[in-house]
């Protein structure tokens, strides 16, 4: 993978000092993937393998018992994924918590996504860990609404992600992440990479002008580490999920790389879409059409993707189960689309079990472009 270009803009970054960025790109770093005991397996599986797309990455899930019992100790960025915030910081306990905590500021880093996010804020009368700066409001509507979208770069976001400073709108799922501000009275202060620009109350009673203009990307200098929170859900949007191994590096202090075409690929999305009652209508007809004919099947899996459900990523790879070739060949054409790499099994076994030549060698096609999306395992 070919070193970016831009590197030396990084030393740029607000509040941080010469050598905090090191570049030791040879150095493999080690991720652990947050697991309270199977909580939101989904959000687990699309950090893991948005990680694997960086061959200098190692990724495994780790428990709260790993870190308390030191098998976690190798461990250089902590990832805590979306799922359930309370129940994450809940599972480390106080003493979990506080390790951790400990750990960051004597030099590991951290991501927090979505719920991953509240963890590391700041936030009065919520379980949180008090290292990004931040606060999260509203979480009395917290269950505001999800679909695809807007953010725009800030000019020290630019410096990590070059990739994304050619336009002033770039597009990935969100999925009721925190509404954050700077926390009132604390030591730590954000530096913001990303902003959020959808304004989501797609569910009823929830305010209007609540997210748009709030930070989607932040990064925060704790002590001898760093922290990032994300909103949204960039590990799970296809095109976009190398944001997250940059982030990692990032908080990692390593050379930051660039990623190859095949899944960098911020220009596929073009709209925002928000799940409002009349889509989620939609979404749930489409689901439906999976267990009827060919012809509805092949209509709904590209529906399905072409709306940016959330649940595409369950849905599509099953269908290379399915009786028809036409509907197994869309359904692995789909889930390379969806850059579902934890779905390699699955398009294994289908080109194991195909008989006819010709298409065992198109479903092999399609397994080669998702292998090729992934770095070292």
């Amino acid at each position: 993978m070919k070193h970016l270009l831009y590197i030396s803009a990084i030393a740029l970054l607000v509040s941080c000092q010469p050598g905090d960025l090191k570049t030791r790109s040879n150095d493999t770093i080690h991720v652990g993937v947050f697991d309270k005991n199977g909580d939101s397996p989904d959000c687990i599986t699309d950090a893991l393998e948005a990680c694997r797309i960086d061959e200098g990455i190692t990724v495994r899930v780790i428990s709260a018992a790993d870190i308390m019992g030191g098998d976690a100790d190798d461990i250089d960025v902590f990832l805590f994924p979306g799922g359930g915030g309370r129940s994450e910081t809940g599972s480390l306990g106080l003493l979990g918590q506080q390790k951790v905590i400990d750990l960051v500021k004597s030099g590991k880093g951290v991501v927090g996504i979505c719920a991953g996010a509240y963890i590391l804020s700041e936030t009065p009368g919520y379980p949180s860990l008090a290292l990004s700066g931040a606060e999260a409001i509203d979480i009395e509507h917290d269950n505001r609404g999800h679909g695809l979208a807007k953010f725009s770069v800030t000019g020290e976001g630019k410096k990590i992600f070059p990739e994304l400073a050619d336009s002033d709108i770039y597009y990935s799922l969100y999925y009721e992440g925190p509404v954050l501000i700077p926390a009132k009275d604390s030591k730590y202060k954000y530096t913001e990479l990303a902003t959020m620009l959808s304004d989501v109350h797609t569910v009823a009673g929830t305010p209007s002008n609540m997210t748009n203009n709030r930070p989607f990307v932040i990064v925060t200098e704790v002590e001898k580490g760093k922290s990032v929170s994300v909103v949204g859900h960039p590990e799970a949007t296809q095109g976009m999920r190398w944001m997250i191994p940059r982030l990692v590096r990032l908080v990692a202090g390593k050379e930051l790389i660039s990623y190859n075409a095949n899944v960098v690929r911020p220009g596929i999305h073009s709209k925002e879409i928000l799940f409002t009652d009349s889509l989620l209508a939609k979404q749930s007809e489409a689901f439906g059409m999976l267990i009827k004919s060919k012809e509805e099947k092949l209509s709904a899996l590209q529906a399905i993707v072409d709306m940016r459900a959330w649940s595409a990523k369950k849905y599509i790879p099953q269908m290379v189960r399915d009786s028809s070739f036409d509907v197994r060949l869309l359904a692995a054409k789909l889930t390379v689309e969806l850059e579902r790499t934890d779905a390699i099994p699955d398009l294994k076994a289908a080109v194991t079990t195909e008989t006819n030549p010709a298409q065992k060698q198109q479903l092999k096609e399609q397994l080669q472009l998702l292998e090729a999306m992934t770095g070292r395992r």
